[in-house]
């Protein structure tokens, strides 16, 4: 697209007359004119001046399509590797709060065990079948354990994901 064009457009976009847009730019209306037919064009001053006015960046304005479509690549690639972060991250995330569900539930379970088996009623089933009074030996650490390494691995995927997204949110920014 010419620059002419372009500024024409991007004029009829925001609403402004050929008049209004000469005032913001302290020149002729006939300068205005010249500049979207095509006649002139806008000097560096001029074209800097513009690109502040519409908030457009130099680039964009002198560069034209040919840097929008390189741009619409560039975007593409980036939304796919986006994509394919998130989708990582989201493993990551439920596999952590999977994780962290598995190990509080055998917690749960092994305080359920340890309840029953320090319980009146089980102490006395054991004296009348075995004739002791003591509860089962049980060793529940070795049991615990496994149930604490599934919260820690939870805890860490998770925390993985908490990382990821703040190192993604300072990156954007």
């Amino acid at each position: 697209m010419k620059t002419g064009k372009k500024i024409n457009q991007i004029r009829k976009m925001v609403g402004m007359t050929q008049e209004e847009l000469a005032e913001k730019m302290n020149v002729s209306r006939q300068t205005i004119s010249k500049w979207e037919t095509g006649a002139s064009s806008p000097d560096l001053e001029n074209a800097v001046h513009l690109c502040e006015l519409f908030q457009i960046s130099l680039d964009d304005f002198v560069k034209g399509e040919r840097a929008m479509e390189n741009e619409a690549k560039i975007s593409l690639q980036d939304l796919v590797k986006m994509n394919r972060r998130f989708q990582q991250m989201t493993i990551t995330l439920i596999s952590g709060l999977f994780f962290v569900l598995i190990g509080v539930l055998a917690a749960l379970f092994l305080k359920a065990l340890y309840s029953t088996t320090s319980s009146i009623e089980y102490m006395l089933y054991r004296y009348i079948a075995v004739g002791e009074y003591a509860y089962a030996p049980v060793d529940y650490w070795k049991l615990v354990m496994p149930a604490l390494l599934l919260i820690l691995i939870g805890i860490l995927l998770c925390a993985a994901y908490v990382f990821g997204k703040w190192k993604e949110e300072k990156n954007g920014q």
